[in-house]
């Protein structure tokens, strides 16, 4: 496991960061931009698989066609406000890391070391999630991300981004990288 930096300032260390959990594959955020935007026949597997939720509940019946569209424009929209917070800076006001990262657990609300977060679209129904570690102010590190079907995380996809969040917490435990003045001078 290592980390790649996405949008960084390299004075402060502050920023975007992503896991790459083996040496030869993409870093966790091209790669979920990748199977969200790009690969087709993942999404519509992953639709079919979870046709069921689709049809009750909340998403009222959605098709699973209109399921893979509307995955990839939520993915384009999503990556959209990261790029525009790479072109303004980490700091602006409207839209920041820290207004578009959520504790993971909506009863925290305050900050606690290395807390774990998601990140979701703006789009209406948005279904989208990046999991990260939150350092510092404006200081993630994405860990994974799924679409999330359903309220809970106890579906076996969830839980594997809930394992991927810890693993990934207890590596920078493991590396002393506990704030975010640490990663301020990191080489990777």
């Amino acid at each position: 496991m290592n980390l790649v930096r996405i949008i960084t300032d390299s004075d402060t260390g502050s920023g975007l960061y992503a896991v790459r959990f083996s040496d030869d594959g993409p870093d966790e955020f091209t790669r979920l931009f990748r199977l969200w935007t790009e690969d087709m026949e993942f999404l519509y597997s992953f639709f079919r698989e979870h046709e069921g939720r689709l049809k009750s509940g909340y998403y009222k019946g959605i098709s699973i066609q209109d399921a893979v569209r509307a995955t990839r424009y939520e993915a384009q929209e999503l990556r959209n406000v990261f790029l525009n917070i790479a072109r303004k800076g980490l700091v602006v006001e409207d839209t920041n890391l820290d207004t578009l990262f959520l504790p993971l657990d909506s009863r925290v609300y305050r900050m606690q070391e290395l807390q774990k977060n998601k990140a979701r679209g703006r789009v209406k129904k948005r279904w989208l999630r990046l999991y990260a570690i939150r350092f510092d102010r404006h200081c993630y590190v994405i860990t994974g991300g799924a679409i999330k079907l359903t309220q809970d995380m106890s579906v076996p996809h969830l839980k594997e981004e809930l394992e991927k969040l810890e693993r990934t917490r207890e590596f920078l435990i493991r590396h002393d990288l506990l704030c975010q003045s640490d990663f301020a001078y990191l080489e990777i």
